[in-house]
């Protein structure tokens, strides 16, 4: 009987850790264009207007550190806030605040991502990458399906926009 409750234990216990992991997501793109021009579009946190579902975009400080970005997406807001901001290597790190509601727009906690811009012979390459933990009520596939997509989204719209340079 020991051992029965003992192993429905670590079965439990194994279950929790694995609701625990991070996700992690990653998307890119191949632009034709170079890098300075890439990033002189998508490269001001304050504005992601580039991105098709964000129908506005404003930030509290610009790009400095711990500005707060809000966007609107044409009915659901979604906050988030700058970690780094490095624009000589073309890349910003920012957070999703853990707000209650945006859980309802995206269902993840925890949330960091980084977009970055890299040569990549005559053109670039654009890289969207994020660790997140699954919103409560939320498996970490459908988390990840909703993150892909939203960066497929803005990646896919991206290039449209620097095709025929």
């Amino acid at each position: 009987m020991k051992r029965i409750v003992v192993a429905a234990f670590l079965v439990a216990l194994g279950a929790l850790s694995a609701q625990a992991e991070s996700v992690k997501v990653s998307e890119s793109v191949k632009v034709a264009a170079p890098p300075a021009k890439v990033w002189e579009k998508i490269g001001h946190f304050a504005e992601l207007t580039w991105h098709p579902a964000v129908k506005a975009s404003e930030a509290s400080d610009g790009d400095k550190l711990d500005s707060q970005r809000r966007l609107d997406l044409g009915g659901p807001i979604l906050w988030e806030a700058l970690v780094t901001y490095k624009p000589a290597a073309h890349s910003y790190t920012y957070r999703i605040l853990d707000n209650g509601a945006n859980q309802k727009v995206l269902p993840v906690t925890h949330y960091v991502s980084t977009i970055a811009v890299k040569p990549d012979g005559q053109g670039s390459e654009v890289v969207w990458t994020s660790t997140f933990m699954p919103a409560p009520g939320t498996t970490a596939d459908a988390a990840k399906k909703a993150i892909a997509g939203v960066y497929r989204g803005g990646l896919d719209a991206l290039a449209k926009a620097f095709a025929g340079n």
